[in-house]
């Protein structure tokens, strides 16, 4: 598929998001703010080894497009609508057929241009090994984006179904 082809539809699902429906996916991002939040405190020492002792590795020699859905890109552009210029920058040098580093690591090198409470879910919930001590956190985190995943699918038909009603209302 491609982030590029996420990334648009991302887009495209907030662009059709009514008033009320933004104002109910930021509240679903919220919640994944707070998850992540507490992940990140509880998991500080991890975080620390992560950047120290493997210094990035799991942004480097990998195929981006597919650890980062297109609710990750939702959710960040619509926690923060300021990183879409950011984002379609580094999508310039996606590379759809090869494992690379993350394009979304500044210069090339990191850190990762996504602010810390607004992370794509796989890159704050994977680990190098399985970790029991957060284990709590890092499943509380994933359901809060399953809820957000499951509100922009349930969307579409209740979507429809007012787009009829109100093209029916008008005769």
């Amino acid at each position: 598929m491609g982030l590029k082809y996420k990334f648009n539809q991302a887009q495209k699902i907030i662009n059709d998001l009514d008033d009320e429906a933004l104002r109910i996916a930021r509240g679903f991002g919220k919640e994944i703010q707070k998850a992540e939040k507490k992940l990140s405190q509880k998991g500080e020492k991890l975080f620390l080894k992560c950047k120290t002792e493997c210094q990035g590795l799991c942004c480097l020699n990998l195929y981006p497009d597919s650890i980062i859905s297109h609710y990750d890109f939702l959710f960040i552009l619509v926690m923060n609508p300021d990183m879409n210029a950011a984002i379609s920058k580094c999508l310039e040098r996606e590379n759809l057929f090869f494992a690379t580093d993350c394009i979304f690591l500044k210069d090339g090198k990191g850190p990762c241009i996504f602010p810390p409470d607004s992370m794509p879910e796989i890159c704050i919930t994977a680990f190098c090994n399985y970790e029991r001590s957060i284990e709590k956190e890092i499943n509380f985190l994933k359901r809060k984006f399953t809820k957000l995943s499951r509100f922009i699918w349930l969307r579409k038909p209740r979507a429809l179904k007012n787009k009829v009603i109100r093209h029916f209302k008008r005769y």
